[in-house]
Parts: structure tokens; C-alpha cells; sequence
């Protein structure tokens, strides 16, 4: 078994732990009947009565759900990643302290509720609370706390409301964009690509066999010399338009496409830039930042390629296009 074998083995480990360990004290800390205050002041731990202040004792109660629904997401994820066999180690962490950012959430959305700012008019006292319905809240915004936090973020938007574009929206170090590019590429394997011989050229390569790769559903066909490097990038489009201009120019003779090659669509005016000149490189350590840099610096890049140490003749290890870097970007 290998070390990455034996963290995921003490992860799992630790999430059904930690989920005995919070049933046990959510029990221990829940009120013997629906409401009142006299049921709200003694918690029995271990067979041993506490005594304690009611609204602390609902206080932790919140915390303990609030982890419980965090847990259930976190454990949700982690089956469904090690199943599929697509887990990696930096995410090792998120499992870990996703039950204290659910506590977390939890407590706000509670103190929410509590000052009466969402859904209620009034604050309410601890002898009108129902603590289903309380402990239904903190396991919500446990479970789903970035639906919790969103639903913070528009109170405090309507409370507090900044000047369009200032604020958050000036700052270029966003969360989103210190990702690593390694989690968020395509890898090399799921790449659909056409590698080159060692002795192949591009007079070699037709266009009817770069046209074939369209119908596996890609868009983009990334060209790679015999050694793994990219060197050239395909677009659908510009297949397409290279074949359309080629017709008109035949006149009324039919295109003998199985006679055009890789090497025509090269010599194809300003062909050359869009396919071999727009390329960005990044390394495997860049961040999502450094790549959607990469793109904006290069002229008409739409494909930014991840390699070793981000040198265009090295192995590509991954790929990251326009779309992509938008969406992450924006998340």
C-alpha cells in the first residue's frame, strides 16, 4: 500500500468516527422534550448530568449539527472520488476540515435566525424555539454551506451594499484563481490528440484523418510531435473554413479532400499564428491565475498546455482551454 493508499485509509477512517462521535453528542445535548426552558438546562454525557446555561447548551448543539451536515457532504464526496479513483492529495484537507467550516457556517446562519434578520420579523427567545426546526437550519447550512453562505452574502450585500466594481471586484488575487492548474486540467490520458511518428511529417497527416477526430466529439485537436509536445492546435473552425475556402477556390471541380494535408492547412494564409503562434504554456505548479494570465498575454490563445516546467517543447501533462479558465475563474 502506498502512502497516498494510507491517507485515504485514515481518512475514511476518521469521517466514520467523527460521525459516531457527533450522533453521540448531539443526543446527549438534545432537549428531552420539543421546548421549554427547564428542558434546555440539564445535558446527560456519559451517564453523568451537566448542569448549563440553556442557550449555550443550544449553542453547541447548533455546532454539533452544523459538523454533522458537513459531514454528510464530505463523506459524500469522498466515496464518490474514491470510487470513481479520481481523489487527489490536495484535497485531503477540504475532508478534514470541512465539519469545522459546517460549524462555522452553522453559527452565523443561527445567530441569523436568532437576531430575527432572515425569515423572521422578531428575535425570538429560547422558550418559543422548536429545536427541529433549529437543528433542521444548522444541518442545512452544514450540508450546503455554500447555499448558507450565498444567502449571508445577499444580507450583508443588501445591508452593506458597495459601488459597483469596487471592493472584491478590484482585487486580482482571488481564491478561485490561487487553484493549482494540476486540479483543474484535463489530463493527458483523456485528451483525444494526434501524435506524431518520429519520422512523420505534416504532408503526412491529411486532413480527412484530422477531420475523422471531430466525430469522437472534440472541437480542438491538439497536434503533438513524436515525443509528446504539442506543436500544433486544430480548432473545428478553423478546419472548417480552411475546407470552405479550398472549395471556392476549386471553382465548379469537386474538393479532392483526401488530397489536402496538415501541411497545406499550415501554408493556409495566417493559418500559421492561430494554430503554432497562439499556444500558452504554464508549468504543472502554475496557478489557475498564472494560466488565465498566460492566455491574455498571448495573442489569440484559447488553449493554455500544462507541461513540467512550462516549456513548449517539453511532454504536455495537461490542458487547460478558454472555456475552462473562464468558468473556474468566474466560480
Amino acid at each position: 500500500m502506498d502512502e497516498f493508499e494510507k491517507k485515504k485509509l485514515v481518512l475514511g477512517i476518521y469521517l466514520i468516527v467523527l460521525s459516531v462521535v457527533l450522533a453521540f453528542l448531539i443526543l446527549s445535548f438534545w432537549p428531552g422534550k420539543a421546548a421549554g426552558k427547564e428542558e434546555w438546562e440539564n445535558a446527560v454525557i456519559l451517564g453523568k448530568e451537566c448542569k448549563m446555561n440553556p442557550e449555550v447548551r443550544l449553542f453547541f448543539l447548533v455546532l454539533l449539527i452544523g459538523a454533522f451536515g458537513s459531514f454528510v457532504h464530505a463523506a459524500t464526496s469522498f466515496v464518490t472520488y474514491v470510487g470513481n479513483k479520481s481523489l487527489t492529495p490536495s484535497w485531503m484537507w477540504w475532508y478534514v476540515l470541512r465539519p469545522f467550516i459546517g460549524t462555522g457556517i452553522a453559527a452565523i446562519f443561527y445567530f441569523v435566525l436568532r437576531g430575527g434578520l432572515v425569515l423572521l420579523s422578531a428575535p425570538l427567545d429560547l422558550k418559543s424555539l422548536n429545536p427541529y426546526g433549529i437543528g433542521a437550519f444548522a444541518a442545512l447550512s452544514g450540508m450546503f454551506s455554500k447555499q448558507a453562505a450565498d444567502k449571508l452574502s445577499e444580507i450583508f450585500d443588501n445591508l452593506f451594499k458597495t459601488e459597483k466594481g469596487k471592493g472584491d471586484e478590484e482585487r486580482a488575487d482571488k481564491l478561485e484563481e490561487m487553484r493549482p492548474v494540476k486540479d483543474l486540467m484535463l489530463g493527458e490520458n483523456k485528451i483525444i490528440s494526434h501524435k506524431m511518428g518520429d519520422k512523420e511529417e505534416p504532408k503526412d497527416v491529411t486532413i480527412e484523418k484530422l477531420y475523422g477526430y471531430l466525430k469522437e466529439g472534440v472541437t480542438r485537436i491538439p497536434i503533438l510531435d513524436h515525443k509528446g509536445a504539442v506543436k500544433y492546435i486544430i480548432h473545428q473552425s478553423m478546419l472548417y473554413k480552411f475546407i470552405s475556402e479550398k472549395s471556392m477556390q476549386a471553382g465548379a471541380a469537386p474538393l479532392n479532400i483526401t488530397a489536402l494535408t496538415l501541411k497545406d492547412l499550415l501554408e493556409f494564409p495566417n493559418m500559421l499564428d492561430l494554430v503554432e503562434k497562439s499556444l500558452g504554456f504554464v508549468s504543472v505548479k502554475a496557478t489557475l491565475g498564472e494560466a488565465k494570465a498566460t492566455m491574455e498575454k498571448t495573442k489569440n490563445c484559447q488553449d493554455v498546455f500544462v507541461t513540467e516546467k512550462g516549456r513548449a517543447d517539453e511532454p504536455i501533462i495537461g490542458w487547460l482551454a478558454n472555456t475552462d479558465i473562464s468558468k473556474h475563474a468566474k466560480a
